[in-house]
């Protein structure tokens, strides 16, 4: 198995399928009461959104589940991608995201079109 396969096997693990919405094209999972979408890639996993409900923001655990993954990557090996993109005023602003992000070693890659992209450890070599 690769880091990759290994490291996203360990968050199916370790989260819960959120089936609130049949009609959803991204796979959210449950972590606590942070809800996120992570996808594999060949050479990287992708962390596509990340979110916590409402009435639990502002108490660190979007952080502590970005921590788990961090952890789980660097077990495995695995560069994280994040497309960190502010969907709506609900959340963070795109400023804050960012250094959120940063706040957790992540690279911040704003030269892309488009969303901002975000690495952990560092972007891999091409």
């Amino acid at each position: 198995m690769t880091g990759v396969h290994a490291a996203m096997q360990a968050w199916l693990e370790r989260t819960v399928p959120d089936d609130s919405d049949p009609e959803a094209t991204l796979a959210y999972r449950w972590f606590g009461h942070v809800r996120a979408v992570l996808e594999a890639e060949s050479d990287y996993l992708v962390l596509m959104r990340i979110e916590t409900e409402p009435a639990q923001r502002a108490q660190g655990e979007a952080s502590a589940v970005l921590a788990w993954l961090t952890d789980c990557c660097d077990r495995h090996g695995v560069t994280l991608l994040g497309q960190a993109n502010a969907d709506d005023g609900s959340g963070l602003s795109q400023q804050a995201l960012m250094a959120w992000y940063a706040r957790h070693g992540f690279q911040v890659d704003d030269t892309h079109q488009g969303q901002p992209l975000v690495w952990y450890p560092h972007r891999p070599v091409s």
